[in-house]
């Protein structure tokens, strides 16, 4: 009973911590910061395909573009306990450096001018794209972070995660602000 609570309360705080962080910096701070939990817990909600890890000791990498506070801040949790046995790998990916090597890839919202072709070029690879930008699930990305009043939420296509070859957990779509199923 003390197990399944405690590990309800551990998924729970990325989901909650807008509002336990409010205190902790200024709003761009804690934007990151609940951002970067968010990412850091998504990993332990999504499946990916069996070929997508090598070996059973191979990272699991967040490659960032575009949102050097948000890989500061996954710098941070580096040490935190691993998701999924493996360790966290946080790769800070500059424009025009190929998107590869990543299972979960943020693009931040310095590159909406470029979102749909860096959507385009990584399509038929198995990475959960996060993005920040209004209209990015219709772009290709899997989950879109979006402001609710004064909290961090967010979106998921269950459409573009299975194009990609993911499966998003029901826990992690029943904590979504809106969940677009997929298309016929």
């Amino acid at each position: 009973m003390a197990r399944t609570r405690r590990m309800a309360l551990l998924l729970a705080v990325p989901f909650f911590a807008a509002g336990v962080w409010a205190a902790a910096g200024s709003a761009n701070e804690i934007e990151s910061q609940v951002k970067a939990a968010y990412l850091y817990k998504f990993a332990s909600y999504v499946e990916w395909p069996a070929a997508v890890f090598v070996q059973a000791d191979t990272p699991l990498a967040i490659g960032i573009l575009g949102a050097e506070a948000i890989a500061a801040e996954l710098g941070n949790l580096k040490n935190a306990q691993p998701m999924q046995n493996r360790a966290l790998e946080v790769k800070r990916l500059k424009p025009g450096e190929a998107l590869t090597g990543v299972q979960i890839l943020f693009i931040g919202r310095q590159e909406n001018g470029r979102l749909k072709s860096l959507l385009d070029s990584i399509q038929s690879q198995s990475v959960l794209v996060v993005t920040e930008s209004a209209g990015a699930l219709d772009a290709g990305s899997v989950i879109n972070f979006l402001p609710v009043g004064d909290r961090i939420r967010f979106e998921v296509s269950v459409q573009n995660a299975e194009r990609s070859g993911l499966k998003i957990s029901a826990r992690l779509l029943s904590v979504a602000q809106k969940i677009e199923p997929r298309r016929p």
